[in-house]
């Protein structure tokens, strides 16, 4: 039951709805959670001593720069904790994975790039299919999922795609190799964007983000 009854009197009281932004906060959470958590169990971990993963894999780490393209890092916050909700709900980060959850946001503290995901050493030997399939269990037809150049330094896929969700459109780009699997959004009550621009955005993001792990 959604009442709750007054100890004394006939009153009662109906629990309050969230706000309107917090609940497009968890949505979003999820959603991302989602693409960048459960993903990576599909790839499954090489890094647990196994020998027959590629030669590369976990050979990156992420590490979000303090700044990018303007934007300031924010590592903390409502957006950050509702990405991390999503993702403890997804289940316990896997052994030998690192969960990333930040936020680029311009000079008036407002979000303009959402970053979710995780790294670890990765043995699937096709990420883009992986990617391709994860976009289409969110809701996208092949036809709306669009692949781009990963860029560098680990190769792998880039796909993106705009998922539809009751509180908005969501442009997302997702990367994957054999070290990393990250998810770059645009905050869903912004200006909309293009996907080849926020492809281009993730690009040159994960240029500065994925380094070496030596």
């Amino acid at each position: 039951m959604n009442e709750i009854t007054q100890p004394y009197g006939h009153a009662q009281v109906t629990p309050p709805v969230p706000p309107k932004n917090k609940r497009v906060l968890k949505a979003v959470g999820m959603v991302l959670a989602f693409a960048a958590g459960s993903f990576a169990v599909k790839f499954a971990l090489a890094s647990l001593g196994g020998t027959d993963g590629p030669a590369d894999a976990g050979r990156y780490k992420l590490v979000p720069p303090a700044a990018f393209q303007s934007l300031t890092l924010q590592d903390s916050g409502p957006r950050v904790d509702a990405i991390k909700q999503g993702q403890n709900q997804s289940g316990p980060a896997k052994p030998g994975t690192t969960r990333v959850a930040v936020v680029y946001a311009d000079q008036a503290g407002t979000a303009q790039l959402v970053v979710s995901g995780a790294a670890g050493s990765f043995r699937d030997e096709d990420p883009g299919a992986e990617l391709t399939t994860g976009l289409k269990g969110m809701g996208l037809k092949e036809a709306e999922i669009t692949t781009h150049e990963a860029g560098t330094p680990a190769g792998g896929a880039m796909r993106c795609g705009t998922v539809v969700m009751a509180e908005g459109s969501m442009p997302m780009c997702m990367w994957a190799d054999h070290s990393s699997l990250v998810t770059v959004t645009v905050p869903i009550e912004n200006k909309p964007v293009t996907v080849d621009a926020l492809a281009a955005q993730a690009r040159e993001l994960r240029g500065v983000m994925e380094v070496s792990a030596s």
